[in-house]
């Protein structure tokens, strides 16, 4: 039952989760000096990292994870309701992940800052945790259609 759209969306959540990986979340700028957040931490523009504000939370470990174990729902359809289970999990542990993830990005920013005026621009990963939040829920809301119809045909038998 790979068709079904809910799979599509795990999918594509799991997607998005690799590319964080690929983008910054967000890049800094202080005078002539160039800072890039990344989920694999914080560098400069040559790509140094920067040792006096790395990450507390290890954001490619847990974005990486969450991205293969919603590979791994996608092909648990045949027992829907472990699948529904692991979906909301998944999408509080993103919730979690946003909210550090934004929390880390503001306390990098006031390091930054103490040696000048920062500029930022947030990047796409700043978006794809977002992004894989939404296609969490609808797979999630599909699974709960599914068992639903499953539960109705089976009351008619």
């Amino acid at each position: 039952m790979l068709q079904r759209k809910q799979t599509l969306f795990l999918l594509l959540a799991a997607i998005c989760g690799a590319l964080t990986f690929v983008f910054p979340v967000d890049s800094f700028v202080r005078g002539d000096q160039g800072f890039v957040f990344r989920t694999t931490g914080f560098f400069t523009r040559e790509g140094t990292p920067v040792v006096d504000a790395a990450a507390k939370v290890p954001f490619a470990v847990l974005l990486g994870f969450l991205s293969a174990l919603l590979l791994a729902i996608a092909f648990m359809y045949k027992n829907r309701a472990r699948q529904l289970r692991l979906a909301r999990i998944v999408n509080l542990l993103l919730l979690a992940v946003v909210v550090f993830l934004f929390i880390t990005d503001n306390s990098i920013r006031a390091y930054l800052e103490q040696g000048g005026k920062v500029s930022n621009s947030f990047g796409l990963s700043a978006i794809l945790p977002l992004v894989m939040i939404v296609f969490t829920f609808l797979a999630e809301r599909g699974i709960r259609k599914d068992e639903e119809l499953v539960k109705s045909m089976d009351r008619l038998r």
